[in-house]
């Protein structure tokens, strides 16, 4: 079992889309989680809603969830999946500015709605991209190899917000998250470049080449 695992770790390291991909939303995961564990206390602090108040912000995610997965192939189909993941970053970044910086209730509904629409829309890219290039082996290990790093996200992410938030203010988890996703998405913007997103819909599912017959 050890050798599968460093077998389907070493195929990812060297998968340069999906390697950046899952380092990606790994780091974004720590800034999000960060953001999401302070979020009661900058509903009450900032925002001056209740329990209420608070869930509804929850609704707001939950809402765009629901319209991404319902329009996602055809938003994907109309803007293709390079700009899917490039608007996604940005609105990454927009979420964390619009925590910083904004005591308005409907300015922080609409931004975690607008991350609700691009988290559904990232997962039907990402999933789709990882289905399509992974060996049929190697897709449970390559998998959770990037669940495991997304995992890893989440659980440094909500320490890291209440320690943000504890020694240098409420917004600080924001800012961070904001200066993190500027970062991620000059670091991954020309990864994501058209010719090489439409390469990977394009060339013949790893399925379908391991099953092809080498002359």
């Amino acid at each position: 079992m050890g050798a599968e695992i460093v077998e389907g770790l070493r195929w990812l390291a060297n998968q340069r889309l999906l390697r950046t991909m899952a380092v990606l939303i790994g780091l974004l995961n720590v800034t999000l989680t960060a953001a999401l564990a302070v979020l009661v206390l900058l509903a009450g602090e900032r925002l001056g809603l209740s329990s209420v108040g608070y869930g509804l912000l929850f609704t707001c995610m939950a809402a765009g969830g629901v319209l991404g997965a319902f329009l996602g192939d055809r938003i994907i189909a109309r803007i293709s999946a390079t700009w899917t993941i490039r608007i996604g970053l940005l609105v990454e970044a927009g979420l964390h500015l619009a925590l910083a910086a904004s005591r308005s209730t409907v300015v922080v509904g609409f931004a975690l709605f607008a991350f609700g629409v691009h988290g559904a829309l990232w997962n039907i890219v990402a999933n789709s991209l990882r289905q399509r290039l992974t060996p049929p082996a190697l897709q449970g290990r390559v998998a959770s190899t990037t669940l495991f790093v997304a995992a890893g996200g989440n659980c440094v992410g909500a320490l890291l917000g209440g320690v943000l938030a504890a020694r240098f203010g409420i917004t600080a988890p924001y800012w961070v998250g904001l200066v993190v996703a500027i970062g991620v998405a000059a670091a991954t913007w020309r990864v994501f470049n058209r010719a090489a997103v439409t390469r990977a819909y394009a060339d013949p599912p790893a399925a379908e080449q391991q099953r092809t017959p080498v002359p």
